[in-house]
Order: C-alpha cells, then structure tokens, then sequence
C-alpha cells in the first residue's frame, strides 16, 4: 500500500512540476521572403506526435521549456525551435523562418557549332610534324645516319606523339562537323557515341582534306545509315576508349607510315 502511495505522490509531482513548466506558444512560420508558409509540419519530439500550421503559417502549442519541436516543408531548410535558453515565460509568441532549400545546378557545358568555312579551315591545317632529326638523310648517301634515326627509340616515340596529336585534332575537328550535321539533321548521333563513330568511319586525313563539303557529308550520312541500322552490333556495345585506340593503332602502323 505504500508502495502504490509513493508511486501516486511521484505522478501527482511531476505533473505539478510539468504545468509549472508548461508554456504556450504562439508562433508563424514564414519564408524568407516574408511570405507565410501553409500547412508545414510541425515534429513534437517527446510526444512524438505531429500536426501542422493553418494555410496562414500559424501554429500554436502547449510544451514544456525543455521540449523541442522541428518545422518541415519540402523545399525548406528544417528548423529547430527549443526555449531551454529562453527568458522564463508563460507564453511566447515567435516567428520562424524558413529557408529555402537552395538549388544546385548541373553543369552544362555549351559547344558552339561552327560554319562549314570555320571547319574545312580546321581541316585543312591537319598534317602530322616531321620530328626526323635528320629529314633529307638517305640510305645510300648517309646510312649511318638513316639507320640510327630509324632505330632510335627515343624518335619513334616522338613520331607516335605527333601522329597521336594530329589524330586528336582530327577528332576535335569531326566532332564539330557531328554538331554541324545534327542541327541539319544529315544524323542524329549522340555526343557520347562521337568517339565511336569516328572509329567506325577511319577516314584518313587525305580524304578529309580533297573531298568537297558535299561529297564529305553524302559519305558521312551514307555511312551513318550504316552504323545506326544495327543498334545489337557489338562494335556499338563496347566501351571505347578512343585514346588507347589511337595509340594501338598508331603504334602498329608506326613503321609503315613513315
């Protein structure tokens, strides 16, 4: 009996002590903009219950001076609302502002599409440099000299870069034209099959530069029909890695394209 005496007297205790403790607050939630924010939702988080304020952002609530609540509305920062550090009071009456969550743009990169003229000028520039210590050395003449420059590792890789950097300008170079054809609609290709594509083409730079603009997109388009009829092939599945490409393929002709 006096158990359930004490337990009684502890209850009756503390929720004397909790109305002591028990404020009122009146409050607005409002944007940043001073614009009242409708029906946000309000988290009591000891009772762990919620409600949510009227279509004028109002709310009231009773709560203890220790309790916090949390305001939510999607689009807005959540906001935490305590008194624990507050003035001793009956009542408060607040207003809260949200903000607004803020937007993160994607990054769009913008390629300008340049005119026929600025492309075949692009075009005609393409020439592998001569990177030949010796260029007029003959066989005959000067085979000492011939043979060490043939030989020379460090020449031949040199000769590689120069082939690998006339390769990539004349990948800048198609992609523009891609661009240029695709606002026309000669094709429809997509910016991330552009490497691909220029595989699948292996047009040589010779062509690039005696072929006339019409003849070169009649070729481009006649070959397009062919790379987009069959989307199952597996040239069209693989990852392609154009770099590396280059370098095998360059590699393996080094000798011959002397």
């Amino acid at each position: 009996m006096r158990n359930i005496l004490s337990i009684v007297l502890i209850v009756l205790s503390n929720l004397l002590l909790a109305q002591q403790n028990e404020i009122l607050v009146k409050a607005k939630v409002i944007d940043e903009n001073n614009n009242p924010v409708p029906f946000a939702d309000v988290a009591f988080r000891r009772l762990q219950l919620g409600f949510s304020t009227n279509k004028e952002g109002f709310f009231t609530a009773k709560m203890l001076k220790s309790d916090s609540l949390l305001i939510l509305k999607k689009g807005h920062v959540p906001t935490k609302l305590t008194f624990k550090d507050s003035t001793n009071k009956n009542e408060y009456t607040v207003v809260i502002i949200l903000q607004r969550t803020p937007l993160e743009l994607t990054e769009v990169q913008i390629s300008a599409i340049r005119t026929h003229q600025q492309i075949r000028q692009e075009i005609n520039k393409l020439y592998i440099k001569n990177t030949d210590i010796n260029p007029d050395a003959r066989p005959l003449t000067n085979p000492l000299s011939y043979l060490y420059e043939l030989l020379s590792k460090h020449e031949k890789e040199k000769r590689i870069a120069s082939q690998l950097e006339t390769e990539e300008a004349k990948r800048i170079v198609l992609k523009d034209l891609f661009r240029l054809y695709n606002n026309y609609n000669i094709i429809d290709l997509d910016e991330d099959e552009y490497d691909r594509f220029i595989t699948y083409l292996n047009m040589p730079y010779a062509y690039l530069q005696q072929t006339s603009d019409y003849d070169l997109a009649v070729s481009i388009k006649r070959m397009y029909a062919g790379y987009a009829k069959d989307k199952s092939s597996s040239f069209r599945k693989q990852v392609y890695p154009a770099a590396l490409d280059d370098i095998q393929f360059i590699k393996q002709n080094s000798d011959g394209g002397r």
